[in-house]
């Protein structure tokens, strides 16, 4: 249902309708008009390339954009693309204006929303309408009757899924088709048609070509390590046994324990390599330190008296600290209760020492079993404190000559999309080894990392990107833009709303999914970045839709 708005100033009739129905090869507006799109003037093409931010391209101010006969408008701001076609405006003859609105967040058409549209020349407002339905998401279509020719100015403002206003000035319209330049130069055959239909209907996406930072990287595997300073291994000080019945909460992989925490009870063996049981050697160390240090005090008190000689005192003092010695070695990986060391020997239950944690930490290995025997010196636990860990990145032998300025990296580890910097961890380059390991071929680097909020497992694998070589300043676009055939790379320029162009180029440095452009691109082109497969294949087909749809 068509209505008819008068304006003030020219008595200038504006229609508004909704959108008919569509297909792959065209839409219609209104339930009368099949209004079809007439091919653009090349003039109009040439003065409407595109713009960006709501400004006009090729140096043009605005008010100088002049265009010829039928018009194709293409405009980018960081929210919208406007892709409008209207054909030849002749006073008094209703035009209908096909504009299609994508929403640059996630290129779908802009719908539920309303679009106002905002007719001005030199005289000042001509008038404006505005459409909240259409029957086509992302497809408006204002009909429009001019009783006056001349330059206009349209202001189209988006309220809705998008806020944002765009401009298209010097809109001619003529009196008669008469006063209409001829002239109109053939379409470019090498352009590519795909209609706003197909793009809407699969997940597509463009990217401005545009100047970047790159850094040259080279690619490593790698694992998130404890720091060998802040691990331990925790072994058996005796020969023993771990029996079941005095280990019933042994600790378990992946357990946090602080400092001196109990990790296993242990009961000496009856006899040990040295031929006394530990739990002897130790009430042995105990006793002649306390003798040790009796005699050191009676000593003490006899030299005050002058009753013995200086050299009886200095020698009390040695034998304390030998006994002390020996005692501080026997006692430093197991603490003891000495209150009941009148107690040891007599009974089983007396022959139990508890060893400690030595630091505080998450085990990341255990190798106890219940009832399992022990001999002296054999692994325990591995505990380690993984607030600051190591990320070791195996740079293969070929790369080597490439990182010889290593500095800053970025890894991801398996199973996590997330890209983590070196820097953000307050990370740091803390080794690089200076020959191959014979068994891998790779040359180890080092990174100390940051972990206090244990987001990095330890022992997890990871792929590492270390930073060799930065540019500055270069054209950049997406990997993904990229479609490699015969050893070439190829790109597909979105050079107005439908229209694609096939584009070689040669490529330089990568860095994390951006590729540098050497040759073949401009700054401030488009260029497909997602399903750019889907226009390759509009350009091979022999059933691609032409240009000028019906709407």
């Amino acid at each position: 249902m068509k209505q008819l708005i008068t304006l003030i100033i020219l008595s200038t009739s504006l229609v508004m309708t909704g959108c008919g129905g569509a297909s792959d090869e065209g839409h219609a507006h209104g339930e009368e008009g099949d209004h079809t799109h007439e091919q653009p003037a090349q003039q109009a093409q040439e003065d409407h390339g595109h713009s960006h931010d709501g400004e006009l391209d090729h140096g043009q101010e605005e008010g100088e954009l002049q265009l010829e006969g039928a018009g194709v408008i293409t405009q980018w701001t960081d929210k919208t693309e406007l892709f409008m076609e209207y054909p030849e405006l002749i006073v008094g003859q209703e035009a209908t204006f096909a504009v299609h609105l994508t929403q640059l967040s996630d290129f779908n058409p802009i719908s539920e929303s309303e679009v106002i549209f905002v007719f001005s020349s030199e005289r000042g407002n001509e008038g404006s309408l505005t459409e909240t339905e259409v029957q086509i998401p992302g497809i408006y279509g204002p009909d429009v009757i001019f009783d006056r020719a001349g330059r206009y100015d349209l202001t189209i403002i988006i309220q809705g899924m998008v806020n944002d206003t765009m401009q298209v000035n010097g809109i001619p319209v003529y009196n008669s088709s008469d006063e209409i330049p001829h002239g109109h130069a053939e379409e470019d055959p090498n352009l590519i048609t795909f209609l706003k239909e197909q793009q809407w209907d699969i997940p597509f996406a463009t990217q401005l070509v545009q100047q970047r930072t790159l850094t040259q990287t080279v690619d490593a595997t790698g694992e998130i390590m404890a720091a060998q300073n802040s691990q331990a291994v925790v072994s058996a000080p005796f020969s023993g046994i771990i029996l079941s019945s005095q280990n019933g909460n042994l600790p378990v992989v992946g357990q946090q324990l602080s400092k001196g925490a109990s990790m296993a009870v242990l009961n000496p063996a009856i006899q040990s390599g040295g031929g006394d049981n530990y739990a002897q050697q130790f009430i042995n160390a105990q006793s002649e330190l306390e003798l040790a240090k009796a005699n050191l005090d009676r000593s003490k008190r006899l030299y005050e008296k002058e009753a013995i000689p200086q050299t009886e005192l200095q020698k009390a003092r040695i034998e304390y600290r030998q006994a002390l010695t020996r005692y501080q070695t026997i006692n430093e990986v197991i603490q003891v209760d000495t209150t009941t060391i009148e107690g040891y020997g007599e009974s089983a239950e007396s022959y139990r020492f508890e060893i400690k944690a030595p630091m505080s930490g998450r085990i990341i290995e255990s190798f106890v079993t219940p009832g399992m025997q022990v001999e002296a010196g054999q692994p325990l636990y591995r505990i380690a404190d993984a607030s600051k860990v190591w990320l070791k990145a195996n740079v293969p032998a070929a790369k080597q000559s490439h990182i010889a300025n290593a500095g800053q990296a970025a890894f991801r580890v398996q199973g996590d999309d997330r890209l983590y910097e070196v820097s953000e961890l307050d990370g740091r380059l803390i080794s690089r080894a200076n020959s191959i390991d014979p068994q891998t071929r790779t040359l180890p680097l080092v990174y100390e990392l940051d972990n206090t909020q244990n987001e990095l497992p330890l022992g997890m694998f990871s792929t590492v990107h270390i930073n060799t070589d930065t540019k500055e300043n270069v054209l950049a676009i997406p990997q993904s833009a990229l479609i490699e055939e015969e050893g070439n790379y190829n790109v597909y320029v979105h050079v107005s709303g439908e229209s694609f162009r096939k584009q070689r180029v040669t490529t330089g440095i990568e860095h994390r999914g951006w590729v540098e452009i050497t040759s073949g691109l401009q700054g401030g082109e488009h260029v497909v970045t997602e399903n750019a497969y889907q226009v390759k294949l509009a350009s091979l087909s022999s059933e691609a839709p032409s240009h000028g749809h019906t709407h």
